[in-house]
């Protein structure tokens, strides 16, 4: 990897920090959305046995989406202020 310019140490660890903070984000995300759909699955498969509305377990899946996603953001946030403690 060819760097434009020379970055003071500083900066470079700014950027390994945003780095990993952002990999955690993801990696919370990701794993989040597995457990999201392994239940979603299952409940699928409940609600085809009863017969039921799906309409609900719908409204509750996006919101379990949402809900990883803030928790993601939170994780990233998180990583990227206990990075600036000294």
């Amino acid at each position: 990897m060819k760097r434009r310019a020379m970055f003071s140490s500083r900066l470079e660890r700014r950027r390994q920090v945003r780095r990993f903070a952002r990999l955690v984000g993801v990696t919370v995300f990701v794993i989040g959305l597995g457990l999201v759909a392994v239940f979603a699955v299952q409940g699928l498969d409940f609600l085809g046995i009863a017969e039921a509305d799906r309409l609900p377990l719908g409204a509750v899946v996006l919101a379990a989406i949402g809900g990883v996603l803030a928790l993601s953001f939170v994780a990233y946030v998180t990583v990227r202020m206990f990075s600036r403690i000294d």
